[in-house]
């Protein structure tokens, strides 16, 4: 097998390339490519294998928007788009992965501060909010009733028994703050300028999924579907958290309302209405060992994951993408690798939510808000360039 040793100066400037080359661009072989990998590595950054546990969506051609006619005008024209391939979170971010990298940005210095239970970008002052915390105060616009994240001052934490939940109250801007956090605890480039708040596609740091990604990756390699899975065109509360209603008529789930696991009580909610990341796997779920706030002791759920191997695709949180968001996009949009518009007032975000219904759910229905806009359903997942 061929294995070359990246030189000592350059595994010290680059710190995930000290390792034996061998199949060095992931690929399965080792060949000439690998070799360019490593002139690549050191002359303009490196191209890293995925992390363990994130998926490959394969480079392809598919259809993007309202192939049922169903939905909104934003929905349409359907066109094809195609789309490098990029590796992705299966699941929506936790609040312990936020916590932890919060933690390492407040150590680092110059990064993040906290103001009445707010974290802000350095040295804006207020303007840049990326996340609430339970400190912060209550009602809009930072909701720090419904945050899982703790702060005693000094320290980031996470509410008991809420760590595998996804992360919530956290902005687009503390979004891709995150995405850049992740890089440089991995030692990867990054790619998002928080000044300008652009994205560097070039590089193989972490970063949220354009919108064509998010909703490719969605369909799960499967085209013509409602929703991520293929087996069939309706959803139920045993396979997705959303809030279930008739119409439509795609909504088939014998309970209505609100998931009956994760959405009871009364104000302020403190149970958090988000289910458990991966919560749908088709097994037999107990309530001893999920501690959701509903009556039933166990529940049995539908397999939510899609050809892809990604979960909660299709609700549980909104999560936020990397474009600009525009009405009239689907008029314009490239064929190649399409980024969104080049300026707007609200980001994308997509994906169904706890509270939202079954119409949202939709892998082609699509949303957009001001990037600094905080909810209990709103988050994200992460994607990263291939080599």
């Amino acid at each position: 097998m061929l294995a070359i040793t990246i030189p000592s100066e350059y595994a010290q400037q680059y710190p995930l390339c000290d390792v034996m080359l061998g199949d060095g661009n992931c690929d399965g072989f080792v060949d000439i490519f690998d070799i360019d990998g490593f002139v690549e590595c050191i002359t303009t950054g490196c191209s890293f294998c995925p992390p363990d546990g994130m998926v490959l969506v394969p480079a392809g051609e598919f259809m993007m928007g309202d192939t049922f006619a169903e939905g909104a005008t934003a929905e349409r024209p359907v066109h094809a788009v195609y789309v490098d391939a990029f590796y992705m979170d299966p699941y929506e971010l936790t609040n312990q992965q936020y916590a932890d990298a919060l933690n390492w940005a407040y150590a680092e210095g110059g990064l993040i501060a906290v103001t009445d239970g707010v974290v802000y970008q350095v040295g804006t002052g207020t303007s840049y909010a990326y996340c609430s915390t339970t400190s912060a105060p209550t009602g809009a616009p930072h909701y720090g009733e419904y945050s899982r994240i703790t702060w005693n001052g000094s320290t980031f934490g996470v509410v008991f028994g809420k760590g595998n939940h996804p992360m919530v109250l956290v902005s687009w801007y503390g979004a891709v703050a995150f995405c850049n956090w992740r890089s440089a605890m991995e030692g990867r480039p990054l790619c998002y300028d928080l000044s300008a708040w652009t994205c560097n596609f070039a590089v193989a740091g972490y970063r949220l999924p354009t919108e064509a990604e998010w909703e490719k990756a969605a369909r799960g390699g499967t085209p013509g579907h409602r929703f991520p899975w293929s087996d069939q065109d309706t959803i139920q509360h045993a396979r997705s958290n959303y809030s279930s209603s008739t119409p439509p008529s795609y909504d088939t789930s014998p309970t209505r309302g609100f998931h009956p696991l994760w959405r009871v009580g009364v104000d302020p909610y403190w149970t958090s209405s988000a289910s458990p990341v991966g919560f749908f796997t088709g097994a037999l779920q107990y309530q001893t060992d999920w501690g959701w706030p509903g009556t039933p002791t166990s529940y049995q759920t539908a397999n939510g994951a899609n050809g892809y191997g990604l979960y909660d695709m299709d609700g549980n949180v909104f999560e936020w993408c990397d474009d600009w968001y525009d009405e009239m996009y689907y008029s314009s949009s490239p064929y190649n690798n399409p980024h969104g518009p080049t300026s707007g007032t609200g980001r994308v975000f997509r994906g169904g939510c706890w509270c939202g219904s079954a119409y949202y759910s939709r892998v082609a229905a699509r949303r957009g808000d001001s990037p600094g806009r905080r909810y209990d359903y709103n988050g994200f997942r992460c994607a990263v360039e291939t080599p």
